[in-house]
């Protein structure tokens, strides 16, 4: 954090970051009459404030810009 120009509380960090949220979509998928419905889980993360996307971008962090398949 001291060498990205943050401060040394790791605290308010964690605070800020903690505000970031994720979910879960879950899809039913049925690839052909005869099998039965299964589920897609994918992994969504919601776009931060600006205050902690901008504190994302100092410390140098990128989130996923596509779903993740869980």
């Amino acid at each position: 954090m001291r060498g990205k120009g943050l401060g040394a509380c790791a605290r308010q960090l964690i605070k800020e970051v903690a505000t970031m949220r994720s979910l879960d979509a879950v899809l039913p998928v049925k690839e052909n009459q005869s099998q039965p419905i299964r589920e897609l889980r994918l992994r969504v993360v919601a776009h931060p404030d600006r205050s902690v996307a901008e504190l994302l971008v100092r410390l140098g962090l990128v989130l996923p810009a596509t779903p993740k398949v869980v």
